[in-house]
């Protein structure tokens, strides 16, 4: 799904709608602030999966992990 790009004066009026649907439709938002990249809005699930995901990818251990399985799983 790609993000809708709001600029911040817009966003006022608009905000629980825009958290409403990036919690209920996975929605994501852009907020720019003159006319740059500033902020994005997701639902908190996909936050928390995204975070999980960074701390996974930084971690060396568990990438040793993860490419072992594979190629486990590969053969």
């Amino acid at each position: 799904m790609e993000a809708r790009i709001v600029p911040v004066t817009a966003l006022r009026p608009r905000l629980l709608r825009c958290l409403n649907r990036a919690s209920r439709l996975g929605e994501e938002y852009v907020i720019t602030k003159n006319g740059r990249p500033s902020a994005v809005i997701v639902g908190f699930d996909e936050w928390e999966s995204w975070k999980e995901t960074r701390d996974i990818l930084s971690d060396p251990s568990a990438l040793r992990r993860i490419q072992k399985a594979r190629r486990y799983f590969s053969r």
